[in-house]
């Protein structure tokens, strides 16, 4: 018999129902589940998207 590969996981795209994957992106870039939620309701899911959109948000914060 032969045995096939798992699927491997998509790494640029954030999946918010696996929970081990939402732990890390908060941790990484240090903002709450709210924070996170919010920020891919907004721009979409793709990682890329996301580091920017909160590099954009604490530079707001900071200029303010």
């Amino acid at each position: 018999m032969l045995s096939s590969r798992p699927p491997r996981p998509i790494r640029t795209t954030l999946d918010l129902a696996n929970a081990e994957q939402v732990k890390s992106v908060r941790r990484r870039l240090r903002i709450s589940n709210a924070d996170l939620v919010r920020i891919v309701d907004k721009i979409g899911n793709s990682l890329a998207a996301i580091e920017k959109e909160v590099e954009l948000e604490k530079v707001g914060r900071s200029a303010v």
